[in-house]
């Protein structure tokens, strides 16, 4: 682009010089003629000595006052005043400047010079005219030689034309340049932001182009990459719907074997019935972590694939009241004691959830609970509201048990995962014996 910029500079520069040195001539020429007419001239000259002759009535100058004709001719530079006051050949002046005592220049090879040869000449510009002094009436030679100063604004006009034309150039070059990269510069930015539809081309056979077609490329290999994976994903997530399906399956048989296995048999020795029971806690365990799997996977895919849930508004104390208390005969029959408290819960307080994600949640909260929860301390649930945030804590005592299995918190970051899909948040955590689950969630308005 650098090489490109200095070609374009130069050949910019050339151009313009070329057309300056072509029209400045005949500029010059056009001017010249116009400026020089004989009716123009004549028209400057007798403006000039009308003014002249005013002011020598007005201030009472002699034929012989140098000074005021000097002092008239420094206020009009483009006229060469000779004035013929019977003193041989009287006095010239012109710029502020006085000639005379045969000191009077030549004009005419001034003339020649800014004039073409087949113009106007001294003798065509200059004109006499008589003239009333304080001392008489004299001859007075007018000249007008302002084709000098038109000529000199015509050069400088036509520079500052060639100089303001190359500026444009330079400027709509660089203005197109800059454009292509600012357009550019938001595809880019609008591809990094996650938008993949269209292509980033601007069909510019130059390093622009040639980027822009190394970005495309770049987004097309996301855009394939991305159809990958999610294949991949979907892949994984069927294999693995499979392979819960097909663990759980023959699970629920072993464990239907177990229980008839466990039941009172009076050929069966104590020893195998504790067989039997470790064998129906293993299958259990394993039934569990299954269903732990297929939650947490679940929940990323809904989180990768789909992107967030679709919320409902629900009144938020009827929603828990109900939703917990689905599950109290079921940890009854367990032997474990329910205690809730939803007071804090404002009248028609609404809460934005996705229902399935909710149940979800609280099903392995109440699993963990039937697991590890002591049976002599009754479970407690209760739920604040604050920030413009509901949330429900579920507090239990561990029990004492000393084969219980280790975790794989597979559990915990699967809900996680959902609560944060509805805007939520999980947080667990332990205080001595208590363990506490406690669930977040956004307050709607109503």
């Amino acid at each position: 682009m650098r090489m490109k910029f200095f070609a374009v500079l130069t050949i910019t520069a050339l151009g313009v010089m070329l057309l300056a040195v072509l029209l400045i001539p005949v500029a010059l020429r056009v001017v010249g003629d116009i400026h020089m007419r004989p009716d123009n001239v004549d028209r400057r000259l007798d403006s000039y000595m009308e003014e002249f002759a005013n002011y020598v009535a007005e201030n009472n100058v002699k034929s012989d006052d140098t000074v005021s004709v000097v002092r008239w001719t420094r206020r009009h530079r483009m006229v060469y005043l000779t004035v013929f006051n019977d003193k041989e050949n009287g006095f010239g002046a012109a710029g502020g400047e006085l000639w005379q005592d045969g000191n009077q220049p030549d004009m005419t090879p001034f003339f020649n010079e800014i004039i073409p040869e087949d113009g106007v000449t001294i003798d065509d510009s200059g004109t006499f005219y008589a003239v009333r002094f304080y001392d008489g009436l004299h001859k007075v030679a007018l000249v007008d030689y302002s084709l000098a100063t038109v000529a000199d604004a015509t050069i400088i006009a036509g520079v500052l034309l060639a100089v303001a034309m190359f500026v444009v150039i330079i400027l709509l070059y660089y203005h197109s340049q800059t454009r292509a990269i600012v357009s550019l510069s938001r595809k880019v930015a609008a591809v990094s932001n996650g938008s993949l539809d269209g292509d980033i081309l601007n069909h510019r056979n130059d390093e622009i182009g040639l980027l822009s077609e190394d970005v495309d490329a770049m987004r097309n290999t996301i855009v394939m990459r991305m159809e990958e994976r999610e294949r991949a994903w979907q892949a994984n997530s069927d294999l693995l719907t499979s392979m819960t399906h097909d663990i759980r399956t023959p699970l629920t048989t072993l464990l239907g074997y177990m229980e008839l296995l466990g039941t009172d048999n009076p050929n069966m020795t104590e020893e195998q019935r504790d067989y039997i029971r470790v064998c129906a806690q293993k299958a259990e365990q394993i039934k569990g972590l299954s269903d732990q799997l297929f939650l947490y996977f679940w929940a990323l895919n809904r989180a990768e694939t789909q992107g967030a849930v679709k919320t409902e508004t629900f009144e938020a104390a009827l929603l828990f009241e109900q939703l917990i208390g689905e599950y109290i005969p079921a940890m009854e029959l367990a032997g474990l004691a329910v205690r809730t408290d939803f007071a804090a819960i404002p009248a028609e307080a609404p809460v934005k959830i996705e229902l399935d994600c909710l149940r979800r949640v609280t099903d392995n909260i109440f699993d963990n609970m039937k697991k590890y929860a002591d049976r002599s301390s009754p479970v407690q649930i209760t739920a604040e509201v604050e920030g413009g945030r509901l949330t429900v804590h579920f507090t239990n005592a561990v029990a004492n048990v000393g084969d219980r299995p280790s975790g794989t918190r597979i559990g915990v970051r699967s809900c996680t995962s959902m609560m944060e899909l509805m805007g939520g948040s999980f947080d667990t955590g332990t205080d001595g014996d208590a363990y506490t689950a406690s669930l977040s969630l956004p307050m709607g308005k109503k």
